[in-house]
């Protein structure tokens, strides 16, 4: 049941995000115009970011223990006001985008999480990198217009475990002996990120979260439980878990009321309830508990996770009934029809030509993995961004296979693997390596008879498949440049300490590049921090550092061969999305 669990602790505080932002704009990668569009576009709100993802005094309010009882003051559990902090030891974490074409998953790499008192560490391990999801406009009055009106989630697990001292604490001895894997599931929200300059509070946001403990046969990044959704404006998707062990009933509102102001007080939208549709009953509404969201402190102490008590007749009715929240009395956002949801745990990827992604696929019903549930899956391009910064018109390249739409995988015992094998999409964008793809599962009763029937947004797949790239020989000017000077363009922070557009200074600092671009991924280090050279590029590059030739430089650029290379006055919109797919509005819009 993840952080869903009834031993778990709550946390609040501020996140800082350090993006560099000159890399959202697509045509910012073409080397040859770079200059001339940059200056003519304003540039970008955060050009010089380091890419840092950190948290900013972050504290536990609250511990909830095993028997469902919760305290907020610190004499009666010490872990009360402890820190949730990253490392003391190596540099921050980093967030990184997917492809210019797709900034809504982007992922925090390399993250270390600690529940300290800021000498000793109650618990620490590494974050599993994972993207958020979930995005929506939750904000209904935006204020500044560089405050975010948005809102989303990150779900992963922290592992492998290393604990400290804990056994002045009830919760910990608790937490310590329910974590019998070794892992512990973290989840958080982020909201009010601030992206004015001008303000002390610039790159900083809201940040609420919940851990508690992880299961090795669970998912790492969703909620393995009751899935509600709809497309009311105040409320999002959200998640709970049926405890027939504790009695208890878990929801996670977290992420799912609206806010007046980017990262403010909750909406008054009504009395809220949780409960079920009896089928059995008229499909009457039958509410099992009144959610607390308007009591002062309520979101920064219980990270909108609130605890509801079972009886047996409860549970019993839970099992087979659609659940529910309801606002005044009428439902306002539920499961699917039959109670079905498909959702892939890891879903974003990176391959090169002949790589396959093994992507776990997990289907239940009501809450429960269903064995031989159908699951269809469908290209699907509609989260991903393109027109005003699509490249120069060319055909999306359909070279990934592994899939037929007409023929639903059967999930076994509620798994299914999708492989997905990717081919070479042949430069397609010209100055932007590769392609990006999105992939929908779905259950299959949702896309034979879509009606009553929600699909969440984020639940797809994204994929970046880079072209092949085998040059046959390797010289600064024939093939090192256009990739140095794209990230010295895209990344103006590598100016104050090398300018990677130039040869001499590139090849004076061999020694220190090939050093940091052969740290793995996983390391804060690694160049470059966001992840976007190919595998076959990073080898390149560490090929020609041994021995970097200058090669023979090209011929001065004219008039007529910039003009060559110019983009064209229009640009294409990117397929439109199929009628199946009409997602919520208002939370696409690209930053």
């Amino acid at each position: 049941m993840s952080y869903l669990n009834p031993v778990r602790l709550h946390f609040a505080g501020k996140f800082q995000a350090d993006p560099s932002t000159v890399n959202n704009t697509t045509q910012y990668y073409d080397n040859a115009t770079f200059k001339e569009l940059y200056a003519q576009n304003g540039g970008a709100w955060n050009p010089e970011g380091s890419g840092a993802w950190r948290f900013v005094d972050c504290r536990v309010t609250r511990v909830c223990y095993a028997d469902g009882s919760s305290t907020t003051d610190r004499a009666f559990d010490p872990v009360v006001g402890l820190r949730i902090a990253d490392s003391n030891k190596r540099v921050a974490g980093k967030l990184v985008d997917l492809d210019p074409q797709q900034q809504m998953c982007s992922e925090i790499w390399s993250l270390i999480v600690r529940l300290t008192d800021g000498t000793l560490d109650s618990f620490a391990g590494p974050f599993e990198t994972a993207a958020f999801y979930d995005l929506w406009q939750r904000a209904m009055e935006r204020g500044n217009p560089r405050q975010q009106p948005l809102s989303a989630v990150y779900q992963s697990i922290i592992a492998p475990l290393a604990w400290g001292d804990t056994s002045g604490s009830r919760f910990l001895t608790e937490l310590r002996e329910a974590a019998t894997d070794g892992m512990l599931s973290i989840k958080f929200n982020v909201d009010g990120y601030d992206r004015d300059s001008t303000l002390p509070t610039f790159t900083l946001g809201r940040i609420v979260g919940s851990i508690g403990p992880a299961y090795e046969d669970e998912p790492h990044q969703f909620v393995l439980g009751r899935h509600l959704g709809g497309t009311e404006l105040h409320m999002n998707y959200m998640p709970c878990v049926v405890d027939t062990r504790a009695r208890r009933l878990i929801a996670d509102f977290g992420n799912a009321i609206a806010t007046h102001k980017p990262g403010g007080t909750l909406m008054n939208i009504g009395d809220m309830t949780i409960g079920y549709i009896d089928a059995n009953n008229n499909n009457r509404y039958m509410p099992l508990g009144a959610v607390s969201y308007r009591e002062p402190g309520w979101y920064e102490s219980t990270a909108g996770v609130q605890s509801f008590p079972l009886n047996e007749a409860a549970i019993a009715a839970v099992a087979s009934n659609v659940m529910a929240v309801a606002i005044n009395g009428q439902p306002f956002v539920q499961e699917n029809p039959g109670g079905v949801h498909v959702r892939a745990d890891q879903f974003v990827y990176r391959l090169s030509p002949g790589d396959t992604a093994e992507v776990q696929l997990y289907a239940t019903q009501y809450g429960v993995l269903q064995d031989g549930a159908p699951i269809t899956v469908v290209f699907d391009p509609s989260q991903l961004q393109g027109s005003t910064t699509s490249q120069p018109p060319v055909a999306v390249p359909d070279i990934l296979t592994g899939f037929d739409p007409a023929k639903p995988i059967l999930a076994k015992k509620g798994r299914a693997v999708l492989t997905l094998k990717a081919g070479n999409p042949d430069n397609p964008r010209i100055y932007v390596d590769g392609q990006v793809y999105g992939v929908r599962p779905i259950p299959q009763s949702i896309a034979s008879n879509p009606t009553g029937s929600w699909i969440n947004p984020s639940a797809f797949v994204s994929l970046l498949v880079w072209d092949e790239y085998a040059p046959k020989e390797l010289t600064w000017y024939g093939q090192m440049q256009p990739i140095f000077t794209q990230y010295g363009n895209l990344y103006p922070l590598m100016d104050k300490i090398i300018d990677l557009r130039s040869y001499e200074a590139v090849a004076a600092n061999k020694d220190i590049l090939s050093f940091v671009f052969s740290l793995p991924e996983s390391d804060p280090n690694s160049m470059p921090v966001t992840r976007d050279l190919s595998p076959a590029k990073r080898a390149a590059i560490l090929k020609w550092l041994k021995n970097p030739v200058e090669g023979t430089p090209p011929p001065p650029m004219t008039t007529e061969s910039v003009e060559a290379v110019a983009l064209p006055e229009t640009v294409p919109d990117m397929p439109k999305r199929n009628e199946l797919f009409v997602m919520k509005s208002g939370i696409g819009e690209e930053e």
